[in-house]
């Protein structure tokens, strides 16, 4: 089958739009009425438009300045926040007037979806490097040569609080992890997708991530297995249907460094069983008998198939440097995109350097290739998932920074990406539309053959092309009642899981983390949350507010403002990524410069996908999806006007042009309202509630005219879809 033909599959299910659905997880209740009645606080589409007029001018310079010279600079005005940071600051307007001076006032076709071009062109190849990273991660660091390399323990911030001090498992005064998941995970409908707009890529790029720098396994020898399994309340609708009150959710507890477990001065500690450095340990292994599986060993190359996905070992199974490569469809689309582009660098310096051995072309490959894994990360996910200043500047190595992996990070706060799932798994075409049945999220586990059939590029448009779900605490049934399989052959609750882990680990509640990473305690279940159905379960599970697993409170905790998440969970993400940059001698940043420093920073996951795939036409940023529509309704004696306007533009005419208070809906393919509205002063009207791309329909409720939209990207911004009432 063509990936890429135009036939349009009939989804078997729409989400919901953002409007129809229940907050979880809310800001203030003043946000949510700003958005009940379709305005925002900030712009998150075109933050430097201060008056939403479509497009930048002076004005919106003048808007920010007049709200930080009132008398109370304090209270925030929609939209005067350019930068998101809670406030009116000089920046905010800096940030008007330079987008005042840069050429793309109005949006450009690749704006709009249009865009068909190439990818960036690669970097140039400097002469042969002296070193590069080990792949153990051995050496990085000269004086202390094993921090950040395989099988090192993971650091602890908090202190360990196991049952006994030493190595029983923390929270047995708590409740049983499943039934925490049944009160306060289980999804209502679709769920709750992104109020930051953030795509699917922020879950795909987040496990691929994550697999690059940590792993926590269990003993070789089951002989040496420490069972921690969740026991399931009685009559447990999914795993204990029959109410025999003996069913259980197997967990084996994490391997352990021997020499540590012996009393409360030498708590156990958990080892990471990888590099904790960004270095393609997901693409590359972490120790080179992985390696030498992966490598062709003739032009730097990697093993690849002649269809341009990963190879296999002898059983049929996915050969890659990291164990879980087949986890999901999206997952090994990633692992075979970065084969491709490791290979596409090595024949381009292979090009430029035709006297250099297969090593020297391999060890440039792989070294650009990390860069690139780096800069996406810093440059690219992280702003988009925890703010554009949660990180500090880059001011170079530092020798004193140990990079290696915090066990709140890897056992806790890194796995807020399990609420982001969606619960299906779509392929999308250049146009934006289905190019294949859709599959359930528990149809697609470990399913790889859906790539033979459909190729990387369908699934990664679709990544690009669709909303993620909110970060909180609602999990996605596939993850939480069927994961790798259904109940009773095979099937976990990774919510279950993940706050069991958190126990078996010894980790600390999430009140003692938040004063070990400098933080206050909070008082109440209301400090951590305004959701106020969500305090009540909380202080019926736990009683007291010190008493919360820290999975439990990083997911609950109310979002930062301008981030994705809340405090807690951006303060030990941004330690964490802070530590790996900062005490990493071969951070891209330090080791590249020049013109080939510029290409690296010049290039997004959008180029790494289009120069590797048929894919084009992606947003520049695919970590966001932001589409909208505006139009204008109008009378017919408006048309008659316009030969005396001439080409005044439409915002230049007198408020009295168009029509108000007419109802405006958004219909998907299948013909549902999925968001209405109604005409401004001006008749403007917008639309901003898509989930994906696709077919869309605006509709005047009262006549029926309908204009049909068609959203192929996810920077895509139509404008006059304009309706005339006669």
């Amino acid at each position: 089958m063509n990936p890429f033909s135009s036939h349009s599959w009939s989804k078997r299910k729409r989400r919901k739009s953002a409007k129809q659905q229940r907050h979880l997880q809310p800001e203030t209740l003043e946000q949510r009425q700003m958005l009940a009645a379709d305005a925002f606080f900030h712009n998150h589409y075109h933050p430097e438009d201060v008056n939403d007029d479509g497009v930048v001018s002076v004005i919106d310079a003048l808007s920010v300045i007049n709200a930080m010279t009132r008398p109370d600079p304090s209270r925030v005005d929609q939209f005067t926040d350019v930068d998101n940071d809670g406030r009116q600051s000089a920046r905010d307007a800096l940030m008007v007037i330079n987008r005042l001076n840069r050429p793309d006032q109005e949006p450009t076709d690749y704006q709009r979806g249009q865009r068909d071009q190439g990818p960036r062109p690669l970097p140039p190849v400097p002469e042969q490097r002296r070193e590069f990273q080990s792949i153990d991660g051995t050496g990085n660091h000269l004086e202390n040569p094993q921090w950040g390399s395989a099988g090192e323990n993971l650091l602890r911030v908090a202190e360990a609080q196991y049952a006994d001090g030493i190595s029983e498992p923390a929270g047995s005064d708590r409740p049983s992890t499943r039934e925490i998941s049944n009160l306060l995970s289980a999804i209502e409908a679709e769920g709750q997708v992104s109020q930051r707009d953030l795509s699917a890529f922020v879950y795909v790029w987040g496990q691929f991530l994550d697999h690059d720098i940590d792993l926590s396994g269990h003993p070789d020898n089951p002989a040496d297995y420490e069972l921690f399994n969740i026991q399931v309340p009685t009559g447990d609708a999914w795993f204990d249907p029959t109410g025999t009150g003996e069913a259980e959710i197997p967990l084996i507890r994490s391997d352990y460094d021997p020499e540590t477990g012996t009393s409360v001065d030498n708590p156990r500690q958990q080892m990471n069983a990888i590099t904790s450095f960004i270095d393609g340990s997901q693409i590359y292994g972490s120790d080179a008998a992985t390696l030498e599986l992966l490598r062709e060993f003739e032009g730097g190359r990697m093993l690849i198939r002649d269809n341009g996905l990963p190879p296999l070992d002898e059983d049929g199974n996915i050969l890659a440097g990291d164990i879980r490569a087949a986890e999901n469809p999206s997952l090994t689309a990633m692992h075979a995109l970065f084969l491709r582009e490791h290979n596409r660098m090595a024949e381009h310096i292979a090009r430029q350097h035709e006297g250099w051995n297969d090593e020297q072309i391999f060890q440039h490959a792989r070294s650009m290739v990390i860069a690139e894994l780096q800069h996406i990360t810093y440059h690219e996910y992280l702003p988009a998932l925890l703010g554009r200043r949660a990180i500090t500047r880059y001011e170079g190595y530092d020798s004193s920074v140990n990079p290696g992996i915090a066990t709140e990070f890897s056992t806790a706060a890194f796995r807020f990406g399990h609420s982001t799932l969606n619960d299906d798994v779509e392929f999308f075409g250049n146009d934006g539309r289905a190019v294949s049945e859709e599959l359930s999220l528990a149809e697609a586990f470990f399913n790889t053959a859906v790539l033979e059939e459909n190729g990387i590029g369908s699934v990664l448009k679709y990544d690009a092309s669709s909303l993620s779900q909110e970060i909180d605490l609602e999990v996605v049934d596939s993850l939480r009642n069927f994961l790798f399989g259904p109940p009773g052959a095979g099937g976990l609750d990774l919510v279950a899981l993940n706050i069991q882990r958190g126990r078996d680990h010894g980790l600390a509640d999430y009140n003692s983390t938040r004063v070990a990473y400098g933080l206050p305690a909070y008082e109440s279940f209301a400090d951590l949350t305004s959701n106020l159905e969500l305090q009540e379960k909380l202080a019926t599970l736990y009683g007291d507010v010190n008493h919360i697993d820290l999975w439990v409170g990083l997911m609950a905790e109310d979002h930062v403002p301008g981030a994705a998440v809340g405090q807690l969970t951006q303060t030990i993400i941004a330690e964490q990524f802070q530590r790996l940059r900062d005490g990493d001698r071969f951070y891209y940043e330090n080791v590249f410069e020049g013109e080939q420093l510029h290409r690296i920073r010049s290039t997004s996951l959008a180029d790494i996908i289009q120069r590797n795939t048929e894919v084009r036409g992606l947003q520049d940023n695919v970590f966001f999806f932001r589409a909208e529509v505006r139009g204008q309704v109008t009378t017919l004696d408006l048309i008659r006007d316009q030969e005396l306007l001439g080409d005044r533009p439409l915002r230049d005419r007198p408020a009295s042009d168009g029509v108000a208070g007419v109802p405006v809906e958004l219909l998907d393919e299948d013909g549902n309202v999925i968001a209405s509205t109604t005409t401004d002063m001006r008749g403007n009207y917008r639309f901003r509630q898509f989930n994906e791309t696709g077919d869309y329909q605006i509709r005047l409720a009262e006549t029926g005219d309908t204009i049909d939209v068609l959203i192929r990207t996810g920077d895509m911004q139509l404008r006059e879809l304009d309706f005339v009432l006669v």
